[in-house]
């Protein structure tokens, strides 16, 4: 996304190429927390073992990875998280303060009362809080309704929610996306390499999935001994935090870029 904007002279006229670096920033690690997801199942580091008794069968989650080389993943994942959260407040932050730069600009009597190193981009569920709370109330209004415009109210725009808590956590404690989240919509159960679909499959739900947790039941009956019996159990990292245990790492990530991008160009527009 291009911040940047030129008169017919190529002189700046609106300054946020720093918001814009800080997203470039926040864009990279979040394409590399992306890949190193998918490391964990390229790589085989976990596996779904069955058991059978009769015609009853279930599966249970097991750890292959080496436990110091998945500690060490995750706490990679860990520092990719921050960073790209860190990279992303600052790009709000940044463009906030260069439109309280502006609003000085454009009207210089506004010195004194407006002070660009004291705004922030505010991130608010609550329209009655923000009016109260945010530090944006000296901005001319057209500035202050454009940031009001894209506020989290009603569950609009939930990835500036996301960040604006996550975030806010981080800076006390580290995040660690520790959570290996089954994406239930891509389990699949095979035997003898032809996928069957039993009417009792039932599919256990975890936040986070630990060594020996089972995952599956289900029954098949007529089944010879040497079956090949093969549940696919599809995972995904996930970010170990109340908000977001039950969702997607990516997702979460994703939807806090989309969002934020809306939230920029607001800005952007309002210049």
């Amino acid at each position: 996304m291009s911040l940047q904007s030129t008169s017919k002279g190529e002189e700046p006229i609106i300054p946020l190429q720093d918001a814009g670096q800080r997203i470039e920033w926040a864009d990279r690690d979040g394409e590399a927390f992306s890949d190193l997801s998918k490391w964990f199942n390229d790589t085989g580091a976990y596996a779904v073992l069955v058991q059978r008794n009769g015609d009853r069968w279930q599966a249970t989650w097991h750890r292959h990875i080496d436990a110091d080389l998945e500690a060490e993943k995750f706490t990679e994942l860990a520092r990719l998280l921050g960073s790209f959260l860190d990279h992303t407040r600052a790009a709000l932050n940044y463009a906030t303060y260069q439109m309280a730069l502006q609003a000085l600009r454009v009207d210089p009597s506004l010195k004194g009362k407006l002070i660009p190193d004291r705004v922030e981009f505010p991130i608010f569920k609550n329209p009655r809080l923000f009016g109260k709370q945010n530090k944006v109330k000296e901005l001319p209004e057209k500035y202050r309704l454009a940031i009001e415009s894209v506020q989290p109210y009603d569950g609009r725009y939930p990835g500036l929610w996301w960040l604006h808590e996550l975030a806010r956590e981080y800076r006390h404690r580290v995040l660690h996306p520790t959570a290996l989240i089954p994406e239930q919509s891509r389990h699949r159960l095979l035997v003898d390499g032809i996928t069957v679909e039993p009417s009792d499959l039932e599919v256990i739900p975890h936040e986070r999935l630990e060594h020996g947790d089972m995952v599956m039941r289900f029954t098949l009956a007529d089944v010879p001994e040497d079956a090949k019996v093969h549940p696919q159990i599809a995972t995904k990292v996930g970010i170990d935090h109340p908000l977001t245990r039950s969702l997607i790492g990516t997702r979460v990530l994703n939807e806090i870029a989309t969002d934020s991008d809306t939230a920029l160009m607001a800005i952007y527009n309002a210049f």
